[in-house]
């Protein structure tokens, strides 16, 4: 079991990273875990006095405010605190999403970039490379990304409303900036979790360049739907509540196809803990149903699309060429 490790979450305050936190605060390890808000950080801090005292939380949880995702100048904030407490990194879980699902129109980021592609991709991709040289290059050392089945055509959510499809990313940059031409709410959260996983496979073919040993990891948690306002859902729930609430309800209690969201949140955690994924390069894990309300945190095959090495070329450059492009060039990988 990892004790005394040091271990970035980002999205640890809500859902599967609220869980995966408390998991990893009972065994004695050093969480820092990017908010967005003081008023994010008080509920967090009231919801986890529920599992531990507050000498307890002093000592291993370290929480670094003002962190807005979807502004990619925020980012530095976390690289800034992490250098001022001299802290080296053994676990980096990019683990921080949203989707809105059902909304007509594109909510942006600070950059004008479509919000979904912002916070799920792009923040994440900037934040790996301004603390990579953080990471400490040992085989125990992984970088975990929370992704998606949806990713996938062919799989039974990814094949339900709009595919994903990045089309080579012709026409990409219109469709997440500036023109946002057919805009899709769904699909651009399929494509953002196809994104997590290109960038993934990249980003550890970049490191093996290197002969650096982080091992990088990008899973997915099944359909999690969680019972808090904070919860993934919580921007979708609001554009149809009525249907929100039919579909969760069909979903844990008559199809039993859910993951409840304490057990995704241990699965999270156990594969920070886990052994067997030393030192292993790349791997992509998915929680498999495997019976009536039982599931399964197996390896997996990604999609066609996402297995595409070009396609995680052009994507990691055209992610630089963003960053660069709104005045963040210090990328590191």
């Amino acid at each position: 079991m990892i004790k005394d490790k040091n271990i970035l979450i980002t999205g640890g305050n809500s859902g599967i990273g609220f869980f995966a936190t408390i998991n990893l605060l009972k065994t004695q390890n050093n969480l820092y875990i990017p908010i967005r808000s003081l008023s994010r950080k008080d509920e967090f801090f009231l919801k986890l006095i529920k599992y531990f005292d507050k000498e307890y939380l002093k000592k291993y949880l370290n929480i670094i405010e003002n962190v807005d995702l979807s502004n990619l100048a925020n980012l530095k904030k976390v690289r800034d605190f992490l250098i001022r407490k001299n802290v080296s990194l053994d676990v980096v879980i990019l683990n921080a999403g949203l989707q809105y699902t059902g909304a007509f129109y594109p909510k942006v980021s600070k950059q004008g970039v479509e919000l979904t592609f912002a916070v799920n991709h792009l923040a994440h991709f900037y934040l790996v490379n301004i603390l990579i040289e953080l990471i400490n290059n040992k085989k125990e050392s992984r970088i975990i990304i929370t992704s998606s089945d949806v990713h996938d055509p062919k799989s039974s959510g990814g094949n339900v409303g709009e595919k994903a499809g990045l089309n080579n990313l012709v026409k990409f940059k219109e469709e997440i900036s500036g023109k946002y031409i057919n805009f899709n709410s769904d699909k651009a959260y399929k494509n953002s979790k196809l994104c997590n996983i290109l960038f993934a496979k990249e980003l550890s073919k970049r490191l093996q360049t290197k002969s650096i040993k982080i091992s990088v990891i990008s899973w997915a948690p099944g359909l999690v739907i969680p019972n808090e306002d904070l919860g993934f859902f919580r921007y979708s729930e609001k554009f149809n509540i009525f249907g929100y609430f039919v579909f969760s309800i069909i979903a844990k209690n008559i199809l039993g196809i859910s993951e409840n969201v304490e057990n995704a949140g241990k699965l999270l955690s156990d594969i920070v803990f886990d052994t067997d994924y030393n030192n292993i390069k790349y791997l992509h894990l998915s929680n498999k149903l495997v019976f009536y309300k039982k599931h399964k945190l197996l390896k997996s095959e990604v999609s066609e699309e996402a297995s595409k090495k070009e396609l995680a070329l052009s994507l990691w450059s055209f992610s630089e060429e963003l960053c660069r492009s709104f005045g963040f060039g210090s990328l590191n990988i």
